[in-house]
């Protein structure tokens, strides 16, 4: 047994920073009162699982920005309904006929709105900060970084923040952060103060208390930050370390498929179970406080619980970093550790695996219980390839860029009667609402992928076509005229059927009955879609 990471293999017979701030732009001295309101930022990637930064960041931005004492930060909370309203006006989600207008927002001075991207690797945020008074963007700032320190990107974000509404700011941070730099000039200032014999003389020595507040509030961001990051390391940890892997002997089968009689695929299965080990995940726990963190937490049957400090953010960081969708790979690798095929079964992924207990329990199976099983399965040719020693290995992942599509229509005529859909058709569209249930809960491709052998090529995008033949509310018979290569995706096109004839689409749970059609066949077109990101794995490249 090992852990998810580097699980003992099973031998085949032969046959620097992570974020990158972009400068600040300010393009004004802003005017005092320094009262600002933050509203959840939008993500405009098209990756689902980031939707939490939105709130998340918002969060950290108030907390951060509320430690520098030239700034009213008023909570979400405080502004009530006025400010939720102006901020579904400007997602147009709002029904209100009177719009609210920016500056009914009593008590705030400066509002910060702010978007999400995503390209590749990187992480990018975009905040605006605009005069509520006048509605004009006045200032914005940018910061880039990974996901994986999302912690760091927020303080970027805040250090420019604080730039742009005090900058002398950005001398002690310049100078905190690397005091041999000649640099240390903020980006802005205004007119310097003069000594007696004329000569300049620097915001801190003008006002030598402040530099102590500066000093103060930069401590503070930066033991913020230490400990959203260590709230990061210790969910990463835990699935890296947590878990071990047991994987027995393979088994070999041969696929035939009705589907394409003239092909059949050699199989390789290895059993494989993955548990979470209650031993390490506290020899975790034990060395994160032994190395003087403010994190830990303590194991029972049913799972662990965390005591990271909550009013850093930190214990709310933990929980979305942890129980981010994952998904459970193993690996074949070559001798010299490079990666030639993967597999995942489709309900290898970990958020249907656990639960949270309050904000800082987390109920998952724990040994001898466990957290995955099943058969592991690889083509022979994807693994049996001119006598290399072939290995295994798993990783645990977050999810890629995944997912099953279904997408169903009639085939036929309909009628229309005064510019509405005849009765036949309302029942037909709630037959079609119910298959489309049917299909999406019954179907689980693999994730899988080899590198090429002979024709076939990895690709992040399968899609078969074929009809769905249904008679007195029964399906009657599915027929896929196209399909690709794939011997797993064949493979789940064969087991859906299986599944589904003689299925009864009008038996799902819907609040309208609906009553049989009638005898003739209905007939539909199915198109089934898996798209997988391959490319995020890494086929064909070394082990890490």
């Amino acid at each position: 047994m090992s852990g998810c990471q580097r699980p003992p293999e099973i031998p085949l017979s032969p046959a620097s920073s992570t974020s990158s701030p972009i400068p600040s732009l300010h393009p004004r001295v802003l005017s005092r009162p320094y009262s600002v309101a933050i509203l959840p930022l939008e993500n405009m990637s098209r990756y689902s699982h980031l939707n939490w930064l939105g709130r998340g960041l918002q969060e950290m931005l108030v907390s951060d920005l509320a430690q520098w004492p030239q700034l009213e930060v008023v909570s979400r909370d405080a502004l009530g309904s006025v400010l939720r309203e102006q901020w579904l006006q400007q997602k147009g989600f709002s029904s209100v006929e009177n719009p609210v207008g920016l500056g009914q927002l009593k008590g705030v001075r400066y509002l910060i709105q702010g978007r999400i991207y995503l390209q590749q690797d990187t992480l990018s945020v975009d905040l605006q900060i605009v005069d509520v008074e006048t509605g004009v963007v006045v200032a914005s700032v940018n910061a880039q970084g990974v996901e994986s320190d999302i912690p760091g990107l927020e303080q970027d974000l805040v250090t420019h923040l604080i730039g742009v509404f005090d900058p002398s700011f950005d001398g002690v941070s310049r100078s905190m952060v690397d005091q041999s730099s000649e640099d240390s000039q903020p980006h802005f200032r205004g007119d310097p103060g003069v000594d007696k014999k004329g000569r300049p003389v620097s915001f801190f020595e003008q006002n030598p208390s402040s530099m102590v507040s500066h000093v103060d509030a930069f401590l503070s961001l930066e033991k913020l930050t230490y400990q959203r990051r260590e709230a990061y390391r210790l969910a990463e940890t835990i699935w890296d370390e947590g878990c071990v892997v047991e994987m027995g002997q393979p088994l070999y089968q041969v696929w035939h498929f009705s589907i394409d009689p003239t092909r059949s695929v050699p199989v390789m299965a290895i059993p494989l179970s993955l548990f979470f080990s209650p031993h390490r995940i506290s020899n975790i726990f034990e060395q994160v406080q032994e190395s003087g963190a403010d994190s830990g937490g303590n194991v029972d049957s049913d799972g662990f619980r965390t005591t990271l400090d909550d009013g850093s953010g930190a214990q709310s960081l933990f929980i979305e970093h942890f129980q981010k969708p994952r998904r459970v790979f193993i690996r074949a690798l070559n001798e010299k550790q490079d990666v030639l095929a993967i597999f995942s079964d489709w309900g290898w992924r970990t958020e249907r695996k656990f639960s949270m207990r309050g904000t800082q329990g987390v109920s998952l199976p724990m040994w001898p219980n466990p957290f995955v099983t099943g058969l592991v399965k690889f083509p022979v040719d994807w693994v049996e390839r001119e006598g290399q020693h072939v290995t295994f290995d798993s990783v645990v992942v977050p999810v890629p860029d995944e997912h099953a599509l279904v997408v169903l229509e009639p085939i036929g005529e309909f009628k229309e009667e005064k510019n509405q859909m005849s009765p036949l058709v309302d029942t037909e569209d709630i037959l079609l609402q119910g298959l489309e249930t049917l299909i999406k809960s019954n179907w689980a491709p693999a994730i899988t992928e080899g590198l090429p052998m002979r024709g076939y090529l990895p690709g992040n995008k399968r899609t078969a076509v074929g009809v769905v033949h249904v008679q007195k509310g029964k399906i009657r018979d599915i027929q896929f005229q196209h399909w690709p290569e794939d011997p797993f995706f064949l493979k789940s096109l064969q087991d859906l059927q299986l599944k589904l004839l003689g299925a009864c689409p009008e038996c799902q749970d819907f609040a309208q009955a609906v009553p049989h059609l009638s005898d003739p066949v209905k007939t539909f077109r199915l198109q089934l879609t898996l798209v997988k990101d391959i490319y995020a794995l890494h086929l064909g490249s070394r082990s890490h």
